[in-house]
């Protein structure tokens, strides 16, 4: 017996069903008129525009639900881990505080379900950038995946460099809130993409799989067999 021909072609991944179902939830969030409202907040010394309280997130999933707070507060928590909302002023704390903390909702070009890829040379370009941004003070984690980055990609590290002033560089022109804001978007995707030791990988898709499951009907393998 043969196999002569095998149909791949519903090969998907990442293995994430329900992140449709989180987006969908957020985009009703981010609704003008019956989504949570938003603000702009002093944050330090600087002013950062659309921002919300963990308090209105959770307020806005429990009335959109209708579902007790213990429920609401773990929906809440899996749209901050999957870095569709993302924390202010705690940013390695991917939880919601259901208080006065403040979010803001991530582009959607940081979505998971964009399905571009964290590659190393991205990650090593987003470090290096902020190696420059504070003087070579960096977390130890990262520190560490600088270094190993360093050696295992050394031979286009020039490039790496490169790409990290030119993007440092076209960041200072920009208006400091927008400047601001981008940081916290980028650094928010990493988090997500690259956590830091002790936290959960919740990107981490398991093994690949041959059909879609968001979709309604898929398609069986074929099978020629002789």
């Amino acid at each position: 017996m043969t196999i002569k021909h095998c149909d791949y072609s519903q090969q998907y991944r990442p293995r994430m069903a329900f992140t449709k179902k989180i987006e969908a939830l957020v985009l009703e969030m981010q609704d003008p008129d019956t989504g949570i409202k938003t603000q702009t907040q002093r944050l330090v010394i600087t002013t950062i525009p659309h921002a919300m309280t963990g308090h209105d997130i959770l307020e806005w999933i429990i009335n959109r639900l209708q579902i007790l707070d213990e429920e609401a507060q773990n929906i809440g928590n899996l749209v901050v881990q999957y870095g569709y909302i993302y924390p202010l002023q705690e940013p390695k704390n991917l939880i919601l505080r259901p208080d006065g903390s403040l979010y803001r909702f991530q582009t959607p070009y940081f979505w998971p379900t964009q399905q571009w890829p964290a590659e190393e040379t991205d990650y090593a370009i987003y470090l290096a950038k902020k190696n420059i941004r504070k003087k070579g003070v960096l977390e130890d984690y990262e520190k560490e995946n600088y270094n190993i980055l360093n050696i295992r990609i050394n031979h286009k590290w020039d490039f790496v460099i490169m790409q990290a002033k030119e993007q440092y560089r076209a960041g200072k022109e920009r208006k400091k809130a927008d400047r601001v804001v981008f940081e916290f978007q980028e650094r928010a995707y990493w988090l997500v993409h690259r956590p830091p030791p002790g936290a959960p990988n919740v990107i981490d898709y398991g093994l690949d799989r041959f059909s879609d499951p968001n979709e309604n009907q898929v398609t069986q393998l074929l099978f020629l067999l002789i």
